[in-house]
This record gives C-alpha cells, structure tokens and sequence, in this order.
C-alpha cells in the first residue's frame, strides 16, 4: 500500500472527542469533568464520594471507548452516592494513575475525601465491576499501599 493512502487512513480513522457520541455522552449528560494533573489535587481534595477514571488516548486503545460507555453506567448505578465523577486526561492519565500504583489500564478509582479506597483495574465484566466496587465504596480505611523492597545481595567486596 502507498504510504500517501495510509496516512490518509490513519487521519480518517482518528476518533474526535469533542464529536464522538460517546464522549459527549460522557461530558455532557454524565456529567464527568476532564481532569488535567493540575486540578488533581482539588478534585481529591473535595468532601464526599468521588469516581476518577483512568484511561488511555482511544486513539490507540480501543478499550477506552468501552470504558467511555461503561463509566456512565457506573455512576448511574450508585444512585447518586458519587459526589463527583471525573476522566483524566489522556495524556497524563497514566503519570496520575502512577501515584496510586494504578498501572492497568483503564482504571475505575473510588476516593472519599483525599484518600483512595480502591480500584478496579483493566476491562471487567459488568457484574464484577459492580461486585468490585460495592466493596470498594463500603470501606472505611483507604486502600493499603504497600511497596516491595528486595534486599540487597551480599556482594564479596565493597569499593564503597
């Protein structure tokens, strides 16, 4: 294939956020707010119950778009328990994400107030998510961080 047509192809097939169904869907009568890592501290520092989710560009994963579908769902399903729901921006979702060890994308972050109660990360059925984060928004404590340390080896000499 000429290069010429599969540059035309990949601009044809470029998902515009600001058109897609979906997407206005998400932002207009869902009511998500786009989230930059500027506001990040504002929005978890917000009282209440607060859904964050996270996700790639769906210019290079599809997946985003189920995610895109299934979030507004999500928050309908809690009857209004969710204060505040919000998507980050693709490109720094991922760097945001990080800061929870949040690495599977996408990711459905359940807040109260600053802390993190949990995450259900990746594509799940719909009865998991639901199962998932029932729990998740029942708990009390925030999430348990934990941080694997790999000791060091015992080396035969040292030139420290």
């Amino acid at each position: 294939m000429p290069k010429a047509f599969n540059a035309v192809t990949a601009q044809i097939n470029q998902l515009d956020m600001a058109s897609h169904p979906v997407f206005k869907r998400l932002f207009g009568e869902a009511g998500f707010q786009w989230l930059t890592s500027q506001e990040l501290e504002n929005f978890i520092s917000q009282d209440g119950l607060k859904m964050l989710v996270f996700a790639d560009d769906p210019n290079e994963r599809k997946t985003t778009l189920d995610i895109a579908v299934i979030a507004p769902e999500l928050k309908k399903a809690f009857n209004g328990a969710l204060t505040v729901t919000a998507w980050a921006d693709f490109k720094e979702s991922r760097s945001m994400a990080a800061r929870w060890g949040l690495r599977s994308m996408p990711v459905v972050a359940i807040f109260r107030n600053k802390d993190l109660l949990g995450a259900v990360q990746g594509l799940k059925p719909w009865d998991e998510y639901c199962s998932l984060l029932s729990e998740i928004v029942i708990r009390n404590k925030p999430v348990v961080r934990t941080i694997a340390i790999m000791p060091v080896e015992k080396q035969d000499s040292c030139d420290c």
